[in-house]
C-alpha cells in the first residue's frame, strides 16, 4: 500500500488523494514561504514533522469536549461569554475540524513523528478573475449558493495586540475601518487587547487583501446568524489557544484560522463551520520572554534585503496594472530573487519548530517527540 498521488503542490505542503474523496493526505515539507513568495531557497530540517505533529495536537485538544469543559475562563471574560451558544456547543461537542489522524508513508494511522496528516476532504471553489480598465476583480457568485462541505473563501485573523511589524498598523489611518473592528481609536504599536480583534481577508485570490466584515459576509454568502457564529467561534477559539500557550510560558499575539462550511446544517437550517488547514507557528505569532517564536522571525531575516523591497514594489506594480502575477514582475523585471540564509540561522529556526512541538507535547501529552531538540530556554538564548 502507498500514499495516493499528489493533487496539489503548495509552497510548504502537498495535498495527496483522489479529488473530492476523503481522506486527503497533507504532506508537510521542510520548505518555508514568506511574503506569499512560495518555496524559499533553504529548508528547515524537521519542520514538516513538527508542523504535522502540532496540527494533530491542536486539532485533538480543541476537538475534545472534555478539555473544553475543564477550561477555566479568565474572570474578565466569564461575563462576556455567559450564555454564549457557541461556547456551550464547544463544551458539549468540541470544535468541528477536518483532522483524522497522523499517518505513515503507507497511509496507516500512527502516533509518532511523520510528515503526513490525514484529513477530511472539502471542495474548493476558486473565484474567477477579470481585469476591467486595469482593475482586477473577482467573481464570488458561486458562494451565493449556500455551499456546504466547501472551503470558506476567507482567512479570519485574530489579534490580542499590536506587536512590531503587525500589518494592522497599515490600516489604522482609516478610522471607519478601525471602528468596524470594535475599537474606539486607532491602536498603536505595543497595545494589547483583552478580547481578540477579528479581521477578515480574502483567501483564494492571488494576493490576500483585507476586507470589512460586511464585505466578507457578502463574498462568502453568509447570513447574519452565520456571520455572528463565525466571529464568535473564532474569538473563543483564539482565547482558548492563547490559554493553551500560556500554560507553557508562550504568549500568543495573533494568528489566522481557515474554515470550511460543515456538511451538516444546524436545526434552524444555518451552516456550521469546520476548522481546516493547519494550526501551528506558521499560522500564529508567538513570543517567549519577548522573543519571536514563529514564522514572523523568518520574515525579519529578509526585511532589510533588496529582494523584500522588490516584492513590495512588484505587488504595487501588479495592482496598478490589474495583473495577478506580481512574482513574475519581481523576477523578470526587477531581477530579484530571495537570498540564502546563513546556515546558523537555518539551524536556529529548525530547532524553533522542534522545540515548540516538544513543549506542547510535554505539557498536554506527557513527553516530546523530538530527541535532541533545544529546550525553550536554549532557543530563547540562541535567538537573542
Amino acid at each position: 500500500m502507498s500514499l495516493p498521488n499528489i493533487l496539489f503542490t503548495g509552497s510548504v505542503k502537498n495535498v495527496r488523494g483522489e479529488k473530492g474523496q476523503s481522506p486527503y493526505i497533507f504532506e508537510f515539507s521542510d520548505r518555508y514561504s514568506v511574503f506569499d513568495w512560495g518555496a524559499m531557497p533553504d529548508e528547515l530540517e524537521g519542520k514538516g514533522k513538527s508542523l504535522a505533529y502540532m496540527a494533530w495536537m491542536f486539532f485533538d485538544i480543541l476537538g475534545d469536549p472534555a478539555r473544553w469543559r475543564s477550561w477555566e475562563l479568565a474572570p474578565n471574560l466569564k461575563e462576556m461569554f455567559a450564555g454564549n451558544e457557541v461556547l456551550a456547543d464547544l463544551r458539549e461537542n468540541g470544535a468541528i475540524h477536518h483532522c483524522i489522524s497522523l499517518v505513515d508513508d503507507n497511509g496507516q494511522e500512527v502516533k509518532e513523528l511523520t510528515n503526513y496528516l490525514a484529513v477530511k476532504a472539502v471542495n474548493v471553489y476558486h473565484p474567477e478573475s477579470s481585469s476591467v480598465d486595469g482593475v482586477l476583480t473577482w467573481d464570488y457568485s458561486k458562494y451565493q449558493e449556500k455551499l456546504t462541505s466547501s472551503l470558506v473563501p476567507l482567512e479570519v485573523i485574530f489579534r490580542f495586540g499590536v506587536p512590531a511589524g503587525s500589518s494592522l498598523l497599515k490600516r489604522v489611518t482609516d478610522l471607519d475601518y478601525v471602528k468596524s473592528l470594535g475599537l474606539e481609536s486607532a491602536p498603536k504599536e505595543g497595545d494589547r487587547f483583552d478580547f481578540p480583534v477579528v479581521e477578515f481577508s480574502t483567501k483564494l485570490e492571488t494576493t490576500d487583501r483585507y476586507i470589512t466584515q460586511a464585505k466578507a459576509q457578502e463574498i462568502a454568502g453568509l447570513n447574519d446568524i452565520e456571520t455572528k457564529r463565525l466571529k464568535d467561534l473564532v474569538s473563543i477559539m483564539a482565547v482558548r489557544l492563547k490559554d493553551i500557550f500560556a500554560e507553557t510560558g508562550i504568549e500568543l499575539w495573533d494568528g489566522k484560522f481557515e474554515l470550511a462550511f460543515a456538511a451538516e446544517l444546524d436545526p434552524n437550517g444555518n451552516r456550521q463551520f469546520m476548522f481546516v488547514d493547519s494550526i501551528g507557528p506558521d499560522e500564529l505569532r508567538l513570543t517567549y520572554k519577548g522573543q519571536q517564536l514563529s514564522k514572523e522571525g523568518l520574515r525579519y531575516c529578509y526585511r532589510d534585503s533588496k529582494w523584500y523591497e522588490g516584492v513590495e514594489k512588484a505587488k504595487v506594480l501588479a495592482d496598478e496594472r490589474g495583473e495577478k502575477d506580481w512574482k513574475k514582475i519581481c523576477v523578470e523585471e526587477l531581477k530579484l530573487t530571495p537570498p540564502h540564509l546563513d546556515q546558523e540561522i537555518v539551524l536556529k529556526f529548525s530547532m524553533m519548530y522542534k522545540g515548540l512541538a516538544n513543549v506542547i507535547a510535554e505539557k498536554f501529552y506527557g513527553n516530546g517527540p523530538f530527541d535532541g531538540a533545544w529546550p525553550m530556554e536554549e532557543i530563547y538564548k540562541k535567538f537573542q
